[in-house]
């Protein structure tokens, strides 16, 4: 499945991730709702701007150039994980998520990594779905 170096690797994307989503909700606090043009959200709900994705800045990029320096079969064992933390394979699926990720054009892999804002937490879950990391919850 995955060997201690590429879980390693996981883990270093992992904190990259989360690094770049922190500068983005840092830099999305100065943002009234108000500009945004959308009514007010109802309780427990997101600022209607975290549906914009990442902020371009130097966090971000640390994260899109790690992904790039990754080998490609590490990155998409890296897609791989992100697919199982998201819900759509399970441990067992594992071979098909690989497969399906082999068949995907390395452009769209790399899209799919870089772009997703909750890259930390679907890692951090794929990992503990695979079996190879504790539980982990997210910060409430």
């Amino acid at each position: 499945m995955l060997h201690e170096i590429e879980i390693l690797e996981v883990r270093r994307i992992a904190g990259l991730a989360a690094a770049a989503r922190d500068a983005r909700d840092q830099a999305l606090t100065s943002v009234p709702e108000a500009e945004l043009g959308e009514l007010r959200p109802a309780r427990g709900q997101h600022h209607p701007a975290g549906a914009f994705g990442f902020i371009e800045g130097p966090a971000h990029q640390a994260l899109r150039e790690a992904i790039d320096g990754l080998p490609d079969d590490i990155r998409r064992k890296l897609w791989a994980v992100m697919r199982t933390g998201s819900g759509d394979y399970t441990k067992a699926d594992w071979a098909e998520a690989m497969t399906t990720g082999l068949n995907l054009p390395e452009e769209s892999i790399v899209s799919d990594l870089v772009q997703e804002v909750d890259l930390h937490d679907k890692l951090m879950k794929g990992l503990y779905e695979i079996g190879v990391a504790e539980p982990w919850t997210p910060p409430a």
